[in-house]
């Protein structure tokens, strides 16, 4: 399998507007990133008068080593920090730095701020080969890719106040939270490590902040009268971290660079395998490692996810619903990913009970996140597959009012409302949507 393509594998492609031209940035979801990191801040933000859904974190596929702060109370971490993190106190530091940022309203001056984030998404959400296989790969999709973008270093100014004021809270709340604030300087440490090195991966970080030797003097000095931080490791965050970790390595680094750092039995390690193994095309190798470990790991609803992943990239439908139906049980919760997948998996069927239960799943990962418009789309389909023609135009014009294609959206809504049943939900939404669409229109047009 072309490896460029298997990383849509959970992939999201955010348009962003920097120095006047358009780039594309590679903003990747993935639950099991996003659980373990909101696990993290809700730690960090026990003693805050923040709100976990008050935060937006943005998960940027970067070999650079960066993390920052925008528009307020949007976090962006690229991918490398997480895995050059030499553990998960490491992860939770620089967090913790960010999370410092945002209490303190530090305002950063950009080239361009990140203006209607959302607006101008594309929020196709793209696992495995779902778009691909599904043909949902829409023409402008192919405008977007074109190339691997990065985030500028101009994005974000920091002032050494700032940064000092940052680090010092930083500290105050790892401390709070029960977790050793001294990984914030050992992070730094890495950092200084690696500072002279050809290929280093550190020059974005370095370059968005001040020097690692400052901020460790900076550090040392809010450490100094806190003989109340010396905490032990928490050895089930390690371990969920190494997985993670793991994963990410392998989604992002070449099958040689994979099976050369992760070459042990160890969960981790056979886990690294599984994904590069995949990407490389070895769909049997990589369905044998997890297997492996869903038998040492029974409720580990990762696993579970990514093998229903790779038999639905393999068309073996039935097996990825089972999975992925088990994945979403053991999760222990709701989550709009895991029902888009599932809601996916079952569209594959003719049988009309599984395409009604997509449907059903679909609608609900709707109802978690209205702006997944990959689940309208699929929403769409499903409609059209048990004929239902005004609900497939309803969905299709949801989708195209997301991706910001009003003129289409205004098209679709008219024709949903001209057959939809009257005072249903879709009704009332498909009114207003002609209502806003068509002062919009009217607007552009004057």
């Amino acid at each position: 399998m072309n490896r460029v393509i298997a990383l849509f594998f959970f992939n999201i492609i955010f348009l962003l507007t920097i120095n006047n031209s358009l780039k594309a940035i590679e903003v990747i979801r993935d639950t099991e990133l996003e659980e373990f990191t909101n696990g993290i801040i809700k730690i960090l933000l026990r003693d805050s008068n923040i709100e976990m859904e008050d935060i937006n974190i943005y998960y940027i596929k970067s070999n650079q080593v960066n993390a920052f702060v925008t528009g307020g109370k949007n976090i962006f971490i690229n991918t490398e920090l997480i895995i050059q993190a030499g553990d998960y106190r490491e992860y939770a530091a620089v967090i913790a730095h960010e999370l410092a940022h945002i209490q303190g309203g530090h305002i950063f001056r950009t080239s361009e701020e990140i203006s209607n984030i959302s607006g101008k998404a594309m929020p196709i959400y793209l696992l495995g080969i779902i778009g691909l296989m599904t043909g949902a790969t829409d023409a402008g999709f192919a405008g977007i890719m074109v190339g691997q973008a990065a985030v500028s270093d101009s994005y974000t100014y920091y002032s050494r106040t700032q940064e000092a004021a940052a680090d010092q809270k930083a500290v105050s709340i790892l401390c709070s939270s029960m977790i050793d604030a001294s990984y914030l300087s050992k992070f730094l440490e890495r950092l200084n490590f690696n500072e002279f090195n050809i290929d280093t991966k550190f020059d974005n970080y370095r370059s968005t902040h001040p020097t690692p030797q400052d901020r460790q003097n900076w550090i040392r000095l809010a450490l100094k009268n806190r003989e109340d931080c010396d905490f032990k490791k928490d050895i089930k965050l390690e371990n969920k971290f190494n997985l993670l970790k793991a994963k990410l390595f392998g989604f992002t680094h070449s099958y040689e660079e994979t099976i050369a750092v992760y070459e042990s039995d160890s969960a981790s390690d056979l886990y690294a395998r599984a994904v590069s193994s995949y990407l490389n095309g070895d769909y049997k190798k990589s369905i044998e490692i997890l297997e492996t470990l869903i038998h040492e790991d029974e409720y580990n609803p990762y696993f579970k996810e990514f093998i229903g992943e790779i038999y639905f990239a393999d068309q073996m439908f039935e097996e990825a619903i089972y999975y992925q139906t088990n994945s979403l049980n053991d999760l222990g919760k709701e989550n709009d990913l895991y029902m888009m997948m599932l809601g996916n998996y079952l569209l594959s069927s003719e049988n009309i009970k599984k395409i009604e239960d997509s449907i059903y799943y679909l609608k609900r990962s709707i109802q978690l996140n209205p702006k997944n418009a990959y689940s309208w789309y699929l929403l769409a389909r499903a409609y059209a597959k048990i004929d239902d023609i005004s609900l497939a135009n309803y969905a299709t014009a949801e989708r195209y009012f997301l991706i910001g294609e009003k003129s289409l959206s205004y098209e679709f809504a008219l024709k949903a409302m001209s057959d939809i049943k009257d005072n249903t939900p879709e009704w009332y939404r498909t009114y207003d949507l002609i209502e806003i669409l068509k002062k919009e229109l009217s607007t552009n047009t004057n």
